[in-house]
């Protein structure tokens, strides 16, 4: 039997169910806030725009459930994951966008005054945010920088870097409990088998270490490494204060930025342009050199064992270098060097 078939017939009658019922609830969903979010334009658009608009998205609808039932019967889980990623992001920006057309925000945003009144009386905008930063760290394939930005836009660096903060480190924790928790195969189907096994050998051996630089440094996976991390010897308090200082650095860097290079002068574009080349250059250099300077992490924390052995039969000196160059020395003996040697047996005459 074919390595697919055998893989679909695996699938439990529970897990095939569970698939069909929620990207079908999906789809209806995202049915009905296409449909409620185009009643706002009856009155401006045209008729034939109007029902133009609401075949269009109809047909994309059915394209994509189709193409998700159709990849998901013969287990191509790139093709299906990314349907069910893609009706998450549509339920997700429908129910945002009906709601800012049912209370007038697109329209209250061209006041600044009026905007932050708006956003003082309006919690549900902070939680609404705060969903979405947790969603792109556990299941939606977004950058972080642009949900970062997006919410310094909106509530301005501190604010937003705040309520990033929050649902940026609620994902985390919620990603690390599910490797460490719902085990492998979870993160496998999550992740795809094939980046777990890639970020798994990465670290084999070095976790705690190479997981720490990794979190640090801009160059990896970070949402991705969250649920290796569950898999992994690290404790969940060593992994807090790593996710904290490392989101903390990324996120209010980012934040700030904005605030400091505006988009509306042609100096703080240029800037940007040539930040963002910078990035793209720096991204893919330390990319091509991940496995070197992971590397270099495991030899400059890793603690050197050297064995001298003296000129006395089986004595040695041990000495263990620790990473800030400090040396302990210790004499040992190979075991058993104090016994003496067995006396060779009397061979024993017959009796007379």
């Amino acid at each position: 039997m074919p390595e697919g078939e055998a893989q679909k017939n695996s699938r439990s009658v529970v897990a095939i169910a569970a698939h069909i019922v929620g990207v079908t609830a999906g789809a209806v969903l995202f049915e009905v806030f296409l449909f409620l979010c185009l009643t706002f334009f009856m009155e401006q658009w045209s008729a034939a725009l109007w029902i133009s608009m609401l075949v269009l998205g109809t047909v994309l609808n059915i394209a994509v459930l189709t193409v998700d039932f159709i990849f998901f019967y013969f287990n191509k889980e790139i093709i299906y994951k990314f349907c069910i990623t893609a009706y998450i992001l549509a339920v997700f920006f429908a129910v945002l966008i009906y709601v800012m057309l049912e209370t007038g925000f697109f329209e209250i945003m061209r006041d600044e005054e009026e905007l932050e009144a708006f956003l003082a009386r309006s919690g549900w905008m902070y939680v609404l945010f705060v969903l979405l930063q947790f969603l792109q760290v556990v299941i939606l394939p977004i950058p972080s920088a642009v949900t970062v930005v997006a919410g310094a836009a909106l509530f301005g660096p501190l604010v937003g870097s705040l309520l990033s903060l929050l649902g940026i480190v609620l994902g985390s924790l919620v990603a690390f409990f599910v490797g460490r928790l719902a085990g492998q195969k979870v993160v496998a189907w999550l992740i795809g088998k094939d980046t777990l096994e890639k970020w798994l050998n990465k670290i084999k051996g070095k976790d705690k270490l190479l997981l720490s630089a990794m979190f640090l440094l801009p160059v990896f996976p970070d949402d991705v490494l969250c649920f290796v991390a569950g898999l992994s010897s690290m404790s969940v308090w060593l992994f807090v204060g790593v996710i904290l200082v490392s989101r903390i650095l990324a996120i209010f860097t980012t934040s700030y930025s904005i605030s400091l290079i505006p988009f509306n002068t042609w100096w703080g574009i240029l800037t940007w342009v040539v930040i963002g080349i910078a990035v793209v250059i720096l991204f893919v250099f330390l990319y091509r050199k991940s496995d070197a300077i992971l590397d270099w992490f495991a030899r400059k924390f890793r603690r050197e064992t050297k064995i001298e052995e003296k000129k006395e039969k089986d004595e040695f000196t041990l000495e263990i270098v620790d990473p800030d160059g400090s040396v302990v020395s210790k004499g040992v003996k190979r075991e058993g060097a104090d016994e003496p040697p067995p006396k060779p047996e009397q061979e024993k005459k017959p009796p007379q």
